[in-house]
């Protein structure tokens, strides 16, 4: 899989098509998934954040909405990270995004 896109890329990307993106939802989302994955790799060795940062990238080529790209970050998280609830991510990213997650 190699190099996935940096924090500061995926906001970037983003702010191209919304200037008025919640920067700090994502940012908190990008920081929160990298550290819940931290330990996880996939099967051919690479970190598993990979996959989810993939994801955001591929919806931030669709144009999608802040609470779509925070899920895509933290999509794996309550299913695969220990301690990650939904509430967890209710608390620190509202509602919507952890119905979506």
């Amino acid at each position: 899989m190699g190099e996935f896109i940096r924090q500061f890329e995926l906001i970037e990307r983003v702010l191209a098509y919304n200037p008025n993106t919640d920067e700090g939802l994502l940012n908190a989302a990008y920081v929160f998934g990298a550290k819940a994955h931290s330990q996880q790799r996939r099967a051919n060795g690479d970190p598993y954040f990979g996959h989810p940062v993939a994801v955001a990238g591929i919806l931030t080529e669709l144009r999608l909405d802040d609470a779509t790209i925070a899920t895509a970050l933290l999509h794996d998280t309550i299913e695969d990270c220990e301690g990650v609830t939904y509430q967890v991510i209710a608390d620190q990213f509202g509602e919507e995004v952890a119905e979506l997650v």
